[in-house]
């Protein structure tokens, strides 16, 4: 499956053509640098040596967390249902807002576009890769891009959805230096994951750089503040809209704000956040065209 995608990833380095040296399926080598890559498994580890440290240690502060929160490993049942039913654990209005962000990107790109004959797509910041399956049964030709290999939250839980026979590339690779060859993209999206960037303008331009002419990058879950701001802790932070829309032009992309529809918990939510004092913030969704 991993010969199928070698002219869509490449070297998180320089972003060159990855190749089998004597055809050994076990290592991939950059045809540009030279630099060389492990395959465990499925997934190929497409992350630097200088930020391996870093992600290890990523993957194993978000499980931690999240298990403090009391979130739970997803049965292979519960996965493919995602994002719909109340997986337990969660926080009830958690997969609600996952919801109602993935009935608006259906619905956008039913109407506009892309459709799967634009091109390979990749789901940067996937998690579990769940969007990945869906784009998947769809007819897209998805790579599932994600930092942690992690078997509750990360790659290793994209175990559930290999015996469903829809095929998607896991790649264990960082948001900041991006996998991914130019030129090669008709969509990229950013589910509820752009905001764990640390570089936030070399990840949009990495990324717009991934795209065709004409490709679309699409940015769902994020959180929107009136001013950039910390988030939970986790590596992640609230953006706000005029850094990443400056961001996404500088990066040559056209972008376009949408607003989700949301239900009557989130107003209840937001409206207790605003009495409190609280800052609040919004999960748009960003449609951006590359010119």
């Amino acid at each position: 499956m991993l010969k199928e995608w070698r002219d869509v990833v490449g070297c998180p380095y320089c972003c060159g053509v990855l190749e089998s040296p004597d055809g050994d399926g076990g290592v991939l080598r950059c045809r540009d640098c030279g630099e060389r890559f492990a395959v465990e498994g499925r997934i190929p580890v497409l992350v630097r040596r200088e930020d391996a440290g870093r992600l290890a240690q990523f993957a194993r502060e978000y499980q931690e967390a999240r298990l403090q929160d009391g979130w739970q490993r997803l049965t292979a049942e519960r996965a493919r249902a995602l994002p719909y039913g109340q997986p337990p654990g969660y926080p009830p209005l958690y997969w609600e807002v996952r919801r109602q962000s993935f009935c608006a990107l259906m619905s956008l790109m039913a109407r506009e576009g892309p459709s799967p004959a634009a091109g390979p797509a990749a789901d940067v910041g996937a998690g579990i890769g769940w969007l990945s399956y869906r784009l998947a049964q769809l007819g897209y030709r998805m790579a599932t891009v994600e930092a942690s290999r992690d078997t509750a939250f990360g790659l290793g839980a994209a175990e559930q959805y290999y015996a469903s026979e829809v095929p998607f590339l896991p790649v264990q690779g960082d948001l900041n230096h991006l996998p991914l060859q130019h030129g090669k993209l008709g969509l990229v999206i950013f589910n509820a994951s752009l905001h764990y960037a640390v570089d936030l303008e070399r990840t949009l331009q990495r990324s717009a750089q991934a795209l065709r002419r004409g490709g679309r990058l699409i940015v769902l879950d994020t959180p929107i503040s009136r001013h950039p701001r910390p988030g939970t802790g986790q590596g992640d932070r609230h953006l706000s809209r005029r850094e990443l829309q400056a961001a996404l032009v500088k990066a040559g992309l056209r972008p376009r704000w949408i607003e989700v529809r949301r239900g009557l918990r989130w107003w209840s939510h937001q409206l207790k956040a605003w009495l409190r004092r609280d800052p609040t913030f919004s999960f748009p969704m960003i449609a951006a065209d590359r010119t």
